[in-house]
């Protein structure tokens, strides 16, 4: 089955779309200028981040609209050293390795599957695990 649209929202409405129905999300067009850039960006993004890439969006708005995406779990949300959060479009499930000392941050995959039996919980059905491995990068190893 092939979906065609011809309206102005890009293909992440499309992909949200039984989570923004379930959730009673309505996607403005700010909001959908706030997920398009994080999709965009391969990375992570702090709410000061998609402020400058969005300078004529209130700020107040970018951090609502985070909080609501957080929440509907579109987004990501974690939080390095420094305490400030970050941001980020997960097309695919991947943890974090976080340098301590400049905050960069590594993406890397781990199978799930292998992650639960490690974990070895009894009695515990896991939904989603979420790795942070704090360290240091090459550069300040």
């Amino acid at each position: 089955m092939q979906m065609i649209c011809d309206c102005q929202y890009s293909k992440s409405l499309l992909e949200f779309k039984p989570i923004v129905n379930y959730m009673s999300i309505k996607l403005t067009p700010k909001r959908q200028a706030i997920l398009d850039t994080l999709k965009q960006t391969h990375g992570t993004m702090s709410a000061a981040d998609i402020h400058s890439t969005l300078p004529n969006m209130d700020l107040v708005t970018i951090y609502r609209t985070l909080e609501l995406f957080t929440t509907a779990k579109m987004i990501k949300q974690f939080h390095l050293a420094s305490g400030q959060a970050q941001y980020e479009h997960q097309s695919e499930p991947h943890h974090h390795a976080v340098c301590v000392t400049c905050e960069k941050v590594i993406h890397f995959k781990a199978p799930d599957a292998k992650l639960k039996k490690l974990l070895g919980i009894a009695d515990f059905d896991v939904d989603e695990i979420e790795v942070m491995v704090k360290g240091s990068c090459a550069k300040h190893a």
